[in-house]
């Protein structure tokens, strides 16, 4: 009998869970609509109750998430945003959603303020998780705010540090041609032009691809490398979004190579 009570009492808890789950999927869902019909500050209200009703729930985080990323996005709320941000750290830190938050949070500081010190220290945060997403994308922005305040050297070894243990992830190449960048303003052309070359293998963004292209003929073209450069810059001459620079660029090498033949 005394099993039978037990049993029925854990019956009753796992239905009471269920239909308590049922009812914060229900709201997020409601939210979600909400958010995706344009009505932002209706749709943050609904996931800050969901939160509120269903603290415990599977949704809470993601609730907390997309609240704080729509203040920040939508609403001009940056603030807000980061203080919504924080909560779902300090009530959440071990769900699936707290390195997205803390990534996200750094963003705030590096794109909301341009506060490149404090988004560093941000970065550094959200570079520790495990998520390996989190993990390479906070990895390449250290690196970029580091560029941005002149640690050039730092910021070499952090994007080193991102292709050596991501040398296929979505944001290798981009690494591998801020690489060749740091390398370049060093004038340290051999080391650029090879970054610039691993950044062009494999690679399907176009717009990465001209860039470092353009790039890698200005090392080729003051490495004095002076033919193969032009045969980089007529390469993306019909898709470079410039024409009229990369004309001159053209035109200027073809007569240096034309004089230094004379």
């Amino acid at each position: 009998m005394k099993k039978f009570f037990v049993l029925l009492l854990l019956g009753v808890l796992l239905t009471g869970c269920d239909v308590f789950d049922k009812a914060a999927s229900n709201d997020y869902e409601n939210a979600t609509k909400r958010w995706n019909a344009g009505d932002y500050p209706a749709a943050v209200q609904m996931f800050f109750s969901l939160v509120k009703e269903h603290p415990y729930s599977p949704q809470a985080d993601d609730a907390l998430y997309w609240a704080g990323v729509t203040q920040f996005l939508y609403l001009g709320e940056t603030e807000k945003a980061l203080q919504t941000l924080r909560l779902l750290l300090k009530t959440y830190p071990h769900r699936d959603m707290a390195p997205y938050a803390q990534w996200y949070i750094a963003q705030i500081y590096e794109l909301g303020y341009n506060d490149y010190n404090g988004a560093i220290g941000e970065y550094r945060k959200a570079a520790e998780y495990s998520n390996r997403e989190v993990r390479e994308k906070s990895l390449y922005s250290l690196a970029e705010c580091l560029f941005r305040i002149g640690k050039i050297e730092e910021a070499q070894a952090i994007w080193t540090r991102q292709v050596t243990e991501f040398p296929e992830g979505p944001q290798s190449r981009l690494a591998y041609f801020r690489l060749g960048t740091a390398a370049f303003s060093k004038g340290e052309l051999e080391t650029s032009e090879q970054f610039y070359r691993k950044a062009l293998e494999q690679n399907g963004d176009k717009e990465l691809k001209i860039k470092a292209t353009f790039a890698l003929a200005e090392c080729l073209e003051l490495g004095d490398k002076m033919n193969e450069a032009l045969a980089l810059y007529k390469e993306i001459e019909p898709v470079y979004p410039n024409p009229e620079a990369i004309q001159i660029k053209i035109r200027a090498l073809e007569n240096r190579i034309t004089k230094k033949s004379y």
